[in-house]
């Protein structure tokens, strides 16, 4: 956690689903951070959230959190077509804002946060899986050069099916209107980020060609109502320095279970949990050539030997108090959401498309 003596931030969580429980973990748990307000259309969550993690003011709308001239910054946990207008009210009021993944619905939405920002912080949520133990063990492998010339970057997480569905799935799961995708926006942007990450942000995409498919009819209880976006795509991304990036990701699968997150050189592969295993604890691995021998293996990081570098709140937190460099800003938000963009537009035209 940070150490320093300055006041802490006044922060305000608009948005009091699943996912605001992460940020009320670690926001009520820091000494830099002191939670004046929650907000939420449904007054019962509101109430909740604000009695569960003891923050005095709860609010049922944006407007009125906003308008608390004690908040200083704001965490906006809500689906992205919710999120996108609000975060756009808040920059223009000055607060520094840490926006849920995906960042926007498209490019022309991150310009616009962009051009609103001024000197106010804006973090992605899209960054947390880089503060890993993991993560770091895998960035100081690559950039020891023991992979030699990067050939091939690989992700894929294909997930099956289970038994029942949820007994009310989320409307905004797989839905192009609420959440500017499915699966891809869902979870994919961590991935990009991760890798992203662990390469220095070094990779340059420049084309891609993809497909995706709804869930299947078998399946289509899983998804919500209306669900219209992706339940799985795969994509080919042609990047610079003769590198490929290749990604899937499925949920509600007719496949088994089944997941890998690697770098391919010409003299060694990393094997990089993003998400352990099930069941199985978490390791990275690096497979090298040795001549006589063949391929070896060795383990480079278990999950004994932790390593948590940091969390988005203290990124956050830093970044607003003492200038630190954001994990991923707008800048590189807009990198990530180029690539989403580019492979829904290939995946519909049925062509390659060049990523801005």
């Amino acid at each position: 956690m940070i150490e320093t003596a300055m006041e802490p931030t006044k922060l305000g969580i608009i948005g009091c689903g699943a996912i605001s429980g992460h940020h009320l973990e670690l926001a009520t748990k820091s000494p830099e951070v002191e939670v004046v307000a929650v907000a939420d259309l449904i007054e019962e969550r509101a109430t909740k959230a604000a009695e569960k993690y003891d923050v005095g003011t709860h609010y049922l709308n944006d407007e009125d959190l906003l308008n608390d001239d004690r908040i200083e910054a704001v965490v906006l946990a809500m689906p992205v077509f919710d999120r996108t207008p609000v975060a756009y009210k808040a920059l223009e009021r000055g607060k520094h804002v840490l926006i849920e993944k995906p960042v926007a619905a498209n490019v022309a939405d991150v310009e616009k946060m962009m051009a609103l920002r001024g000197d106010r912080v804006v973090l992605c949520g899209s960054c947390r899986m880089g503060f890993s133990g993991h993560a770091a063990a895998a960035m100081k492998c690559v950039q020891s050069g023991v992979l030699g010339k990067i050939r091939l970057v690989r992700t894929r997480a294909v997930h099956a099916a289970p038994s029942k569905p949820n007994d009310e799935p989320p409307l905004w799961r797989e839905s192009m209107k609420l959440n500017g995708g499915g699966i891809l926006v869902n979870w994919s942007c961590y991935e990009v980020d991760y890798m992203m990450h662990i390469l220095g942000w070094e990779l340059k995409p420049k084309t891609v060609l993809a497909n995706w498919w709804p869930v299947a009819d078998k399946m289509s209880a899983y998804a919500g109502p209306g669900s219209d976006a992706d339940a799985h795509f795969a994509a080919f991304i042609q990047c610079e320095d003769d590198i490929a990036f290749l990604m899937e990701r499925a949920e509600f699968s007719s496949a088994t279970t089944d997941q890998a997150w690697e770098i391919i050189g010409t003299e060694g592969t990393l094997h990089v949990p993003m998400v352990p295993p099930d069941g199985k604890p978490n390791a990275v691995v690096l497979d090298t050539f040795v001549p006589g021998k063949g391929v070896v293996s060795e383990t480079i990081w278990e999950e004994k030997d932790g390593g948590e570098t940091d969390t988005d709140m203290d990124n956050f937190m830093r970044a607003i108090r003492e200038g630190g460099k954001i994990a991923t800003d707008l800048e590189r938000s807009l990198v990530l959401q180029n690539i989403t963009d580019a492979i829904y537009a290939s995946a519909t035209s049925g062509a390659s498309v060049s990523i801005g």
